[in-house]
Parts: structure tokens; C-alpha cells; sequence
């Protein structure tokens, strides 16, 4: 599948996410409580091996992430180097901050809970509210 930007690829994985939400019988609104949903999910994926391709399935629900903090907080889309590693990586830039949401959601599916996505979300949107401009880890 060939998209016209980075925008629009990571616009159609996110809505690759909200229908595979209904699988688990979610509502992906793009809202902050949605991610709480998103943490379930990947809690149940993480404990069961993957049935497709690791990489896909981190685009679509790393997407659904970047969007909602790009809708929350704006910011835009590019592809770039994964500091310290030899990777290109779909990559949200917010007010000076880069997050690499697919990069976080592969460390959710493979490291644990410690990785847990709403509290990330929650950390992201302290620095953002409280330093525009921040760097976010």
C-alpha cells in the first residue's frame, strides 16, 4: 500500500487500529480514555504470541498513539532515525519533541508492563503541558 505522505500512511494505520479495537470489543474515539483501552489490548496481545507480522502491528496501534497525542496536542509526522540504532522509524514531532510511538509500542508487546502505554501518555502530557518544547524520552 503506497500512501501520498507520512501523514496519510499513519492516518490509515490509525484507522486500521479503531477497527481492530471492535475485536476486542473497544471504541477507539481518538480520545485520552481510549488509550486505556489501548493498554488492555496490548496487555492481551503481549501474552499471547503474535499472529501477524510485529512490525504491521506496531505501525497500526503505534499510529492510533501518535494520533491521539497528535490530535491532542498537535505536531507532525515524518520518518527518521531511531536515536542510536541504524532504523528509520515513523517519528511524531510535537513542539520540539520527537516520540516514537511504533518503537514504544514494540516495547510494550515485548518487555512488559513496565512499558505501560497510559502511564507513557500520562508522562508525555505532563512535559507537554508543563515545557512546550521539552524533550519527551
Amino acid at each position: 500500500m503506497t500512501h501520498e505522505s507520512v501523514t496519510a500512511m499513519t492516518s490509515a494505520y490509525a484507522e486500521q487500529a479503531v477497527a481492530a479495537a471492535r475485536e476486542f470489543h473497544a471504541h477507539f474515539d481518538y480520545s485520552e480514555k481510549s488509550l486505556r483501552e489501548l493498554e488492555s489490548i496490548l496487555s492481551k496481545l503481549a501474552k499471547a504470541p503474535s499472529a501477524g507480522d510485529l512490525t504491521e502491528v506496531c505501525k497500526m496501534w503505534g499510529s492510533y498513539l501518535g494520533e491521539v497525542v497528535r490530535r491532542r496536542f498537535g505536531g507532525d509526522w515524518s520518518i527518521e532515525t531511531y536515536p542510536g540504532k541504524p532504523f528509520a522509524t515513523l517519528t511524531l514531532n510535537v513542539g520540539g519533541n520527537k516520540l516514537f510511538p511504533t518503537m514504544k509500542i514494540h516495547r510494550r508487546l515485548t518487555q512488559g508492563s513496565e512499558d505501560n502505554i497510559w502511564v507513557f501518555y500520562e508522562m508525555v502530557k505532563t512535559r507537554l503541558e508543563a515545557k512546550p518544547g521539552g524533550r519527551v524520552q
